[in-house]
């Protein structure tokens, strides 16, 4: 990250706070005081009061486990029905009366202030920032422990919220979506987050919340950077342009020979491209590519 690091509209945090941060450990962080402001008008009632708004760019969570989409959509008749998969508001209004938790995916294309903001971190960072809003009713649980695949920064805009998050990513192999144990076995952090306050969580840390004594709303910003198989292969791609050897041409008792060769020149191809320019390449897809939505 640079100086511009994109989280200035966004946090009263200097720099190297989330510099060193950034992809390490988990992070409490405050919310610069002009951007919770913006916030103040973004409430579940009148998310759902987008016209809009229906699944999969909103779903529902009970009990820790994601509802599936028939639960809160118009159902399909005999009759013609051309409401049948669209967001049922009455549906989806007994369901938070019940406890469960309300995620709205890509929320910066409803909401101004938020729209700004994403497209500041993502010039920044040349990475893809995405959104979602998290609401979910007192004493109720969100999701279960889960990880996700990118940077997640949680910003409480109403209520309170308790977290168990990893401190650090796991050093071994991970996968994304929900953990088959109630929890890592890994040192937990206990954080309450109140309005104006913030958690950075890098990508695979294991983590989960509720919602304390009143109702919390949330919006996560969900950074995904290029990844390592992004840039790999954009490498293979421009080197193997260079590959005159081939290994479909020839005895088959000499196929092993002309793999060597392949290999040879391909090393070689990959050590005189310009990393740089790949890089460029590579950023500019990822800031314009969408990305799944992140579980917290």
């Amino acid at each position: 990250m640079t100086r511009a690091h994109g989280f200035d509209l966004l946090t009263a945090e200097s720099d190297s706070v989330i510099e060193r941060a950034w992809g390490e450990r988990t992070s409490s962080l405050s919310v610069a005081p002009s951007f919770l402001a913006s916030l103040d008008r973004i409430t579940i009632d009148r998310l759902l009061e987008e016209r809009s708004l229906r699944p999969p760019d909103i779903t529902f969570a009970q009990k820790g486990r994601q509802l599936p989409d028939r639960e809160v959509t118009v159902g399909r008749t005999r009759a013609a029905n051309t409401d049948a998969g669209l967001l049922d508001r009455t549906k989806a209004r007994c369901l938070l009366a019940d406890g469960a938790t309300a995620m709205v995916y890509h929320a910066h294309h409803l909401i101004g202030p938020l729209d700004a903001v994403a497209a500041h971190i993502s010039s920044a960072l040349r990475a893809s920032c995405d959104t979602t809003v998290f609401h979910t009713p007192a004493h109720n649980p969100g999701l279960g422990w889960h990880r996700d695949g990118q940077h997640v920064v949680a910003v409480q805009i109403t209520g309170s919220k308790e977290w168990r998050v990893e401190k650090r990513p796991p050093s071994h192999w991970w996968a994304s979506g929900a953990l088959v144990t109630d929890g890592p076995d890994t040192d937990v952090l206990h954080v309450t987050l109140r309005r104006g306050e913030a958690l950075y969580m890098p990508p695979g840390v294991a983590h989960t919340a509720r919602a304390t004594d009143e109702s919390s709303t949330h919006v996560s910003f969900v950074v995904q950077e290029p990844e390592t198989k992004d840039l790999a292969l954009a490498m293979f791609e421009r080197a193997s342009r260079c590959v005159t050897a081939r290994l479909e041409h020839g005895p088959v008792t000499e196929r092993a020979a002309r793999a060597a060769a392949v290999a040879r020149e391909l090393s070689s191809a990959i050590r005189e491209l310009d990393v740089d320019e790949l890089l460029a390449m590579v950023e500019e897809d990822a800031m314009e590519a969408g990305q799944p939505p992140s579980r917290g």
